[in-house]
């Protein structure tokens, strides 16, 4: 997360300095406040899902589906392939994994950028097995089938 912020942070001093012809170091000493609060209130809602995954993920494991809202116009026909999938899970582990979906209308959707950190393609939907605060497998772009996700839910679940 940390990392993610600070490209974040230089993405927006760089692009400062170019609206404004200055250099960057000139950018972040005159608005160093601005951009502050701007990277702030960016990341303000990730971290609260980030700070609420990491504590679900302390009692069981978490799958998260970060995937198109279903009330938007344009339809994933992957993320509706994928949905069986995450639906057969809920049937066969229950109580077992906690599942957090994300769609990709809201502020939350920036995990997947913070997961994804640049491996494979940024496509949806995005499929994340958390444990214990870390990311244990994530999948990108495709539906995953089920016992795919049990390889991994099963080891960590024994």
């Amino acid at each position: 997360m940390r990392t993610h912020r600070e490209e974040f942070r230089r993405k927006v001093v760089s692009a400062l300095a170019k609206k404004h012809g200055a250099s960057e170091e000139d950018v972040r000493s005159r608005f160093a406040d601005a951009i502050e609060r701007f990277v702030q209130e960016k990341y303000e809602v990730v971290e609260k899902v980030v700070a609420r995954l990491n504590a679900l993920s302390q009692e069981r494991p978490v799958l998260l589906n970060i995937r198109r809202d279903p009330c938007s116009e344009e339809m994933c026909m992957i993320c509706e392939r994928d949905r069986p999938n995450v639906e057969a899970l809920k049937r066969i582990y229950g109580e077992s994994i906690t599942f957090y979906e994300i769609f990709d209308s809201s502020p939350e959707v920036a995990l997947y950028h913070i997961i994804h950190q640049g491996e494979g393609e940024k496509l949806l939907p995005m499929n994340a097995i958390i444990h214990k605060g870390e990311v244990v497998k994530f999948w990108t772009g495709r539906p995953v089938a089920v016992e795919e996700y049990q390889k991994y839910l099963d080891n960590i679940l024994q």
